[in-house]
C-alpha cells in the first residue's frame, strides 16, 4: 500500500488531506510540530500519528505539505536531503510566488513536485464542482497522475497556469475580498458594535457577509497574513482598491447623485458579463436560506 505523509495534519488542510487520502485506500501518516492536536486528530480519522517526521518521510511514496508558505519552503529545504528516491512532494500553498526557486531546484536534482492550490477550504463535504488549480504537474510520475485523477472522479475541475498567472488570479480571488473583510469587520470593531446584535437585526445582505467574515475568521492567521504579504501582485491591487475607495468617497462628500448612479450602472454592466448573472437573486437567496439552518 502507497504511503502518504502529511505535513501539518494537525491543521484543518492537512486533516482533510489526510481522510482524502485515507477514503482513497492509502496508509496515511500525519505529523506536526503541535504533536498533542496531531494525536487527536490521527485517532478521530483512524490515521496514524508520526512523532518522528524525518522517519515518517523517509518512508513514505508521498509527501503532502499542509503548511503555511513560509513553513513549505523551510521544510522543502529540510527533506530534499532525506527524501526516498521517486517520493512524489505535494504543496498546496494558496501562494506560490516564495516558492518559486526552490522548487526549481529540486526540480533539477529529479525530485517530482505536484504543487496545487485547492480553491475550497477543509469544510468540502464534496468536490463536485470544486477547482484545483495546478502550477506544476510532473507528468511522468504516477502518484501525482492517480492524484489528479482522484481528483477529478470525485468531480473537481483541474486547472493548469502559471505562477505569474496564479499569483494575479490569487490576488483577485483572495487578497482582495479576504482584504474587504478585514477593513469591513476592523471597522465595525473600532466603532464598537456588537456583532451578535448586528447578526439579530440583520438583513440578508449583512447575514451573508457576517457569515463570511466569521468563517474567514477562523482561518490559519499564518496563511492570512501570507495571502497579503507574500504575493507579490496584492499590493497592486490593493492599491487600485483604495484609489477607488477614495473616489467613490469624494463622490458621497459632494453629493454627486448623478455620478454615484453612473457608477452603479457601470458596476452592473461589468458584473452582466458574468454568464450566471440572470439567476443571481434566486441563488443568493438559497444561500441566505441554507445559511439560517
Amino acid at each position: 500500500m502507497v504511503v502518504v505523509t502529511v505535513v501539518g495534519g494537525a491543521g484543518r488542510m492537512g486533516a482533510w488531506f489526510g481522510t482524502f487520502f485515507k477514503e482513497s485506500n492509502y496508509q496515511v501518516v500525519i505529523c506536526d510540530r503541535n504533536k498533542s492536536v496531531a494525536r487527536t486528530v490521527a485517532r478521530k480519522r483512524n490515521l496514524r500519528f508520526a512523532e518522528d517526521q524525518k522517519r515518517a518521510i523517509r518512508s513514505s511514496q508521498i509527501i503532502v505539505l499542509a503548511t503555511p508558505t513560509q513553513a513549505t519552503r523551510k521544510i522543502l529545504n529540510q527533506v530534499s536531503e532525506f527524501l526516498a528516491p521517486e517520493s512524489l512532494v505535494v504543496e498546496i500553498s494558496s501562494v506560490k510566488e516564495p516558492l518559486r526557486r526552490i522548487l526549481q531546484r529540486l526540480r533539477k536534482r529529479g525530485v517530482p513536485i505536484l504543487s496545487i492550490h485547492p480553491m475550497f477550504g477543509p469544510g468540502a463535504k464534496t468536490l463536485k464542482g470544486r477547482t484545483v488549480l495546478a502550477t506544476s504537474i510532473p507528468s511522468r510520475n504516477i502518484h501525482a497522475r492517480r492524484i489528479l485523477s482522484l481528483f477529478r472522479k470525485r468531480g473537481a475541475k483541474v486547472i493548469l497556469c502559471s505562477i505569474k498567472e496564479h499569483e494575479a488570479l490569487m490576488s483577485a480571488l483572495l487578497t482582495l475580498p479576504h482584504f474587504l473583510n478585514l477593513v469591513m469587520v476592523n471597522t465595525l470593531r473600532v466603532m464598537r458594535f456588537d456583532p451578535d446584535r448586528l447578526r439579530e437585526l440583520s438583513g440578508t445582505t449583512f447575514r451573508l457577509q457576517l457569515l463570511i467574515a466569521e468563517a474567514i475568521s477562523q482561518e490559519n492567521l499564518e496563511n492570512e497574513a501570507s495571502i497579503f504579504i507574500d504575493n507579490s501582485q496584492s499590493m497592486k491591487v490593493l492599491q487600485k482598491y483604495i484609489r477607488q475607495c477614495n473616489a467613490a468617497l469624494s463622490m458621497l462628500k459632494k453629493g454627486k447623485r448623478n455620478r454615484i448612479i453612473r457608477h452603479l450602472r457601470s458596476s452592473r454592466r461589468f458584473l452582466e458579463r458574468d454568464r450566471t448573472f440572470s439567476t443571481t437573486y434566486e441563488r443568493f437567496n438559497a444561500a441566505v436560506a441554507m445559511s439560517a439552518e
